[in-house]
């Protein structure tokens, strides 16, 4: 019985360790995210419908197109 309890107990403790480091993860991912955001507003490009920050596209008369060959606007 006491075999039982202890399988039981190392198992819990296993889960909680493995919930502590998923959650320590999640953290950085969140914070990562978070730095990588600061590239201001983004816009959708009119052609593909692609999303990129606004610093990066380019104004065209239907609205932003982005910087890929066929979105371009000629001329």
């Amino acid at each position: 019985m006491s075999r039982l309890i202890f399988w039981i107990v190392l198992a819990f403790v296993v889960l909680f360790a493995i919930r502590l480091v998923g959650s320590a993860q999640a953290k950085k991912r969140r914070d990562r995210n978070a730095a990588g955001n600061l590239g201001g507003p983004t816009v959708r490009c009119a052609n593909c419908g692609v999303f990129l920050p606004r610093a990066d596209a380019v104004k065209a008369r239907d609205g932003y197109r982005c910087r890929e060959p066929g979105c371009l606007p000629k001329g």
